[in-house]
């Protein structure tokens, strides 16, 4: 089962946790406020995922879907190393706003690299690749976009979560896929427990 990178999500989860909290203890709403889309909408729309969609199995599959998991634990592992590196810097006292950026920049860089690089055979495969890297290009837009801004600012922007629910979208399709071959599964985390 893929795990979901919770470091670069944990803040959309978060604001939209809380929105649903205040969501509930906010029973005035008036209709000026109904007529302008409010950040906090924005959030809750991105959010929202499409159905998981059915493609035909093929031969190529368990390839795929080995590819995806791959680049996903790599990912993530990176991603890991990344913000340790960062907490390391932050707390000697070495840590600069301008470098936290671009090192965040980079690592955004290089999932759109490793995503191009999937060498996939199937329809499903690319559809899922596809969703992913549109997530990562609006990412890597944002902070384009925010060069002179520091990260707080950006993590704090309501753009950060565009295309968060086609990224979403695309771990759910993932794993239907990946429910459809419980042997393959069974035999990869029995052969990592080895």
């Amino acid at each position: 089962m893929i795990k979901l990178q919770f470091k670069q999500l944990g803040l959309p989860v978060l604001l939209c946790s809380g929105l649903l909290m205040s969501a509930c203890n906010n029973s005035q709403d008036t209709a000026s406020q109904s007529d302008k889309i409010q950040p906090d909408d924005k959030v809750m729309q991105e959010l929202i995922t499409e159905p998981v969609k059915a493609f035909e199995k093929t031969p190529n599959d368990q390839h795929d879907i080995a590819l995806l998991t791959d680049f996903d634990t790599r990912f993530n592992q990176m991603s890991d190393e990344m913000e340790d590196e960062l907490v390391k810097m932050h707390d000697e006292g070495s840590l600069t706003d301008e470098f936290a950026h671009n090192r965040k920049r980079d690592n955004i860089q290089s999932a759109l690299n490793m995503l191009k690089d999937l060498n996939l055979k199937t329809e499903q495969g690319r559809y899922i690749q596809g969703l992913i890297a549109k997530y990562w290009q609006n990412q890597a837009e944002l902070y384009d976009a925010h060069k002179d801004s520091k990260t707080e600012e950006i993590k704090n922007s309501a753009d950060q979560v565009k295309g968060l629910g086609e990224f979403l979208h695309a771990q759910e399709q993932l794993e239907h896929w990946q429910s459809q071959y419980p042997k393959a599964a069974k035999a990869k985390t029995t052969e990592t427990a080895s």
